[in-house]
């Protein structure tokens, strides 16, 4: 009897290790070629708007894995970085326009975005053009923390910082820094588009 029962512990055993090690291999499988290849994706893409629509959702109690903590992780960041940058636009309301001007004593349009954008340690070109060509397309419409562009007087020749619900903060030659809306009549006719600057840091 005793002889019976010991067959039997060990073939159950023997099955129990066979079941886990087909477990851990359709684990490693799905892992490999789902989720592990589609958050590397969202991980390294460059657009904040791309991060944001295939982010892997996890539902509550299970377990996230290492790679999707890290994606999840870049969002927090960017976000933080974007709420960061567009806060720190608005403290310089009210300063004045001065043409070349790249510090608190005044700034134009340019030279605004670059101290801003310095801030937070991301280096950008110096002017407006230059700048335009150094983002990436802000697919999907501007983000808050998306420079949006102008041509004033032909060519790429204002920028502003895009705040959320269509308005934008810039530096105006007619009232130094200030916010004003996508929509105005003035700037709507002169919109050339939107750059993404914050994932690319």
């Amino acid at each position: 009897m005793r002889h019976v029962l010991a067959i039997g512990a060990f073939a159950l055993l023997v099955s129990s290790v066979g079941a886990v090690a087909q477990a851990d291999t359709a684990t490693s499988s799905v892992q490999y070629t789902g989720v592990s290849s589609s958050a590397n994706a969202q991980a390294v893409s460059p657009d904040v708007a791309e991060w944001t629509s295939r982010l892997i959702m996890t539902t509550p109690g299970r377990h996230r894995s290492g790679v999707e903590r890290f994606a999840g992780g870049i969002l927090a960041r960017t976000s933080k970085m974007a709420r960061s940058l567009t806060s720190s636009a608005l403290r310089f309301l009210g300063v004045p326009y001065v043409f070349g001007g790249t510090s608190t004593s005044g700034f134009d349009c340019s030279g605004f975005v670059q101290h801003v954008f310095a801030m937070l340690g991301i280096g950008l070109p110096r002017t407006a053009d230059a700048q335009y060509d150094f983002g990436k397309p802000a697919v999907g419409g501007p983000r808050p923390g998306d420079l949006v562009f102008f041509d004033t007087y032909g060519g790429v020749s204002h920028v502003g910082i895009y705040l959320g619900k269509g308005q934008f903060v810039h530096a105006s030659s007619s009232h130094g820094v200030m916010v004003s809306h996508l929509s105005d009549s003035y700037w709507a006719a002169r919109y050339v588009g939107a750059k993404r600057l914050i994932a690319s840091r």
